[in-house]
């Protein structure tokens, strides 16, 4: 053989599989056809029944014979490609239902992105309160007055009174109390009426801490409506660290708390007198609790104590001496559970 007869024959070349670009439209024409063909087929049905042989002998007479070339008149008249199709509704396919179509033409270019500020849920204009927008008012304009407004309201940022005090004069300016310095925290000069600035609340915090109400209740035996009296205890409102959903903190100036609590009390003796007091009382309950529970725990113990040996040991009777009844019977009597017995005697 020779050497080209002994060579392997040549491979057919592999056929590449199809894009995705070819499955999808691949799969498009197959969903167009199907639909076409419900289209026709709804059609026909929806037709009376008297037109159809008219309908038949004119599809039958369009249509050649074997053999037979159509007309070119009858091929004039014929549908050409998708004419006449306008009013067949192509359904998508159910993969395709979710999408969204946006029409671009009557969005605002933010430069982010082709979606406008009104159908962004995370921009900073949706979540603007729009109640009290005037209606000549944009967006933009009115999301710029509420943020003046909240800096206003918590005198922050250009509108922070420390920040012009020195424009007053001499006698008017607010100082600290501690230091004499202008900027202070005008937070808790309008709440607490505390003239203090930042660096003295640092410094002296057994005098500018803040204390919880329950601190309150239990340090100083201060009563409910006497902490919600903000006159005359003003507090503040903080969230709670502990839980989002709990209400929330309520927060007082401790030289406050102290002034009020020796008005109430008259010294801090009479304070400490009556701390002892009451740890004394709740000491003492505590104990009767205690032995009032050892106690029932002791009669308990006894009881089954008493029950495990009833049914655990075996009763001895204890006979006493022959008595005889009325009737001539000789009867013995237990002496500890009052069993009698009969006994013949010969």
């Amino acid at each position: 053989m020779s050497a080209e007869e002994r060579s392997t024959p040549p491979v057919a070349p592999t056929r590449a599989p199809p894009t995705e670009e070819q499955r999808t439209r691949a799969e498009v024409n197959r969903l167009k056809a199907i639909a076409i063909r419900e289209a026709l087929k709804e059609q026909a049905e929806s037709e009376p029944t008297v037109s159809r042989p008219a309908l038949n002998n004119a599809t039958s007479s369009s249509s050649p014979t074997p053999g037979n070339k159509r007309s070119f008149a009858t091929m004039a008249n014929s549908r050409k490609g998708g004419e006449g199709r306008g009013d067949i509704a192509i359904k998508p396919a159910r993969k395709f239902q979710k999408f969204v179509e946006y029409e671009f033409a009557k969005m605002t270019d933010t430069k982010g992105g082709f979606i406008s500020t009104e159908d962004d849920p995370h921009s900073m204009l949706s979540a603007v309160d729009l109640r009290d927008k005037p209606a000549h008012m944009s967006l933009e304009d009115w999301a710029k007055h509420q943020l003046k407004m909240k800096l206003m309201k918590e005198k922050s940022g250009p509108y922070e009174p420390g920040l012009s005090a020195l424009t007053m004069g001499e006698k008017e300016q607010i100082r600290c109390y501690e230091c004499d310095t202008v900027e202070i925290d005008w937070r808790w000069y309008e709440i607490f009426k505390c003239r203090v600035c930042a660096g003295c609340k640092d410094k002296m915090p057994e005098k500018y801490s803040l204390l919880t109400k329950t601190e309150c209740r239990n340090d100083y035996f201060l009563t409910d409506p006497e902490l919600k009296d903000e006159e005359l205890l003003p507090r503040m409102h903080k969230p709670n660290p502990h839980r989002s959903t709990w209400n929330n903190m309520m927060l007082y100036l401790r030289y406050q708390v102290e002034e009020f609590a020796l008005q109430k009390w008259g010294s801090m003796e009479n304070l400490d007198k009556e701390f002892e007091r009451r740890n004394g009382a709740r000491k003492k309950r505590k104990d009767d609790k205690f032995r009032a529970k050892l106690r029932s725990l002791k009669n308990k113990t006894r009881v089954e104590s008493w029950k495990r040996s009833a049914e655990n040991e075996k009763h001895e009777h204890v006979w006493g001496t022959a008595v005889t009844n009325t009737s001539g019977e000789s009867v013995r009597t237990c002496e500890d559970c009052g069993f009698e017995i009969e006994e013949l005697v010969f």
